[in-house]
């Protein structure tokens, strides 16, 4: 089933190269997980073949996420995938801290007391944390350094992640404001740490 599928794609895409410009469909292998066909005529297009970017988010813990990046624009190794995923949780973590920052001005917040404003106080902080941390395993893939550097980063990170449910957690009473985005992160950090670790194994 799958190998006909991969071929209605392919005529697909040969079909609509050819009505613009000269095809240039070729398969490129650059790993174990990575399969590209690029076109000359739309060159930003590209498909993930079935032993490309698609498997290796098969060895991460949130599979429909990581099936999303990989859809990114420039995304067609599993190190690019790792940047993309690294990128796309900075951003989100940076919202979060955004957030909570605009929730600790509000009225509401303050007549909630002292509990709820040092709760999100320090979800702010492991927010801005979280956000350096993924920076910082960034450079690392950048600059070349090693695979133990960026584990070390993705490890801390992975902290920071979850320092605001836990926060949370210490007081029941307590409703984070920002449920859906602190579900989000976690599970973006988490496949960080899992593309890390697979793309090392591989």
């Amino acid at each position: 089933m799958f190998r006909h599928l991969a071929a209605l794609i392919l005529a697909a895409v040969v079909l609509a190269s050819t009505s613009s410009g000269v095809v240039d469909a070729r398969p490129v292998h650059t790993g174990p997980y990575h399969v590209v066909i690029r076109t000359a005529a739309k060159p930003s297009r590209r498909l993930i073949g079935l032993g490309g970017n698609a498997a290796i988010c098969q060895e991460v813990h949130y599979k429909a996420l990581c099936g999303t990046l990989t859809t990114l624009p420039g995304v067609m190794t599993p190190q690019q995938l790792l940047d993309a995923a690294l990128r796309v949780a900075e951003s989100k973590a940076m919202m979060a801290e955004k957030r909570l920052a605009d929730v600790m001005k509000s009225r509401a917040v303050k007549a909630e007391g002292t509990s709820m404003s040092s709760t999100l106080d320090t979800c702010k902080g492991a927010y801005s944390s979280l956000a350096d941390a993924l920076q910082k395993a960034r450079d690392t893939i950048k600059s070349g350094g090693s695979h133990d550097d960026l584990m070390t980063e993705l490890s801390s990170a992975s902290t920071f992640s979850t320092d605001c449910g836990e926060a949370f957690d210490e007081f029941p009473d307590l409703t984070s404001p920002i449920p859906g985005a602190q579900r989000h992160v976690n599970r973006l950090v988490s496949n960080c740490l899992d593309l890390a670790a697979t793309i090392k194994e591989n």
